[in-house]
């Protein structure tokens, strides 16, 4: 074996540096080319939305009521007309649950649940959480979820590369901990960034941005006296100590903002809104769960 060493042919010693070298450049090329394939675009987001739409019809008491949807497409209005992706074909539709919630799907399919409309006082509070999922919506949160939880699930896959084996248990939790952690991170990100966006629609909009600072201490006060209540709420909207505070800074920081602290604070739509949503029959009972699930 010498003699073809010295010709020019690597020993196994030099073999393997030279594997691990170009390891990370196969991994980097093949995470560059997974992360193209996990990317979602937006007709495949419209597609992904109009199908999670129809599985939230059938899992949830979504309200298909002329007299409800009136006012909250009025409601709404115009918050969408100064939305960044108005092209979208956004709908709005009210959940008859008890639950104080809101949630946006991809697409542009946003729900807010009887509990909290019932909750709120006034409109630029609701505007404030209609304006935060609309956010959510503009700013692509639930595509980039769909892309990292894609890309994740490439990760036992390229560890097996980076490694030259099947990662074991030890490091497989690890690459779960550091994946949790991304996510983690990126959700309280996109929550900052979707109340940021709020205050800018309800600025547009000429809607006091306070509202939604309101609509915060509304919900802290019922997580006080009613914590199942809101228990949806603040395990998919994360509540940390600062964020009123940062809303209030956000606010206070935008001569803009500051100057639609006179705008509108009530309307009444929102009246109209609550009074169809109290007229609605009695919310459904969650559905049981079988024993040993």
């Amino acid at each position: 074996m010498r003699p073809l060493a010295r010709s020019g042919t690597a020993t196994g010693h030099q073999y393997a540096k030279k594997r691990r070298r170009s390891l990370p450049l196969l991994a980097g090329a093949l995470w560059l080319g997974g992360a193209a394939a996990c990317a979602v675009g937006v007709q495949e987001e419209l597609q992904l939305g109009d199908q999670y739409a129809a599985e939230v019809d059938k899992s949830m008491p979504v309200v298909h009521d002329a007299v409800v949807q009136g006012p909250l497409d009025a409601a709404v209005h115009p918050l969408v007309a100064v939305a960044a992706r108005r092209d979208l074909p956004w709908t709005f539709r009210v959940v008859n649950t008890a639950d104080v919630n809101a949630f946006a799907i991809p697409g542009g399919h946003i729900y807010v649940t009887r509990g909290l409309i019932e909750h709120a006082t006034s409109y630029h509070q609701l505007a404030g959480v209609l304006g935060h999922e609309i956010g959510h919506v503009d700013l692509r949160h639930s595509a980039r979820q769909i892309e990292q939880a894609r890309a994740a699930s490439l990760g036992v896959g390229l560890g097996y590369i980076v490694l030259g084996r099947e990662p074991g248990a030890a490091e497989n939790a690890a690459l779960n901990v550091v994946a949790a952690a991304v996510f983690a991170k990126f959700s309280r990100e996109d929550e900052r960034a979707a109340d940021h966006a709020a205050v800018r629609y309800t600025t547009a909009a000429g809607i006091d941005p306070d509202g939604l600072v309101e609509m915060f201490r509304i919900l802290q006060r019922v997580q006080s006296t009613d914590p199942g209540a809101i228990e949806q709420f603040f395990a998919s909207h994360p509540m940390t100590a600062d964020r009123i505070t940062d809303v209030q800074q956000t606010i206070a920081a935008d001569p803009a903002a500051r100057t639609a602290r006179t705008g509108k604070q009530d309307a009444p739509l929102f009246h109209e809104l609550q009074r169809a949503v109290r007229a609605l029959p009695p919310p459904p009972p969650p559905p049981k769960t079988q024993k040993g699930q």
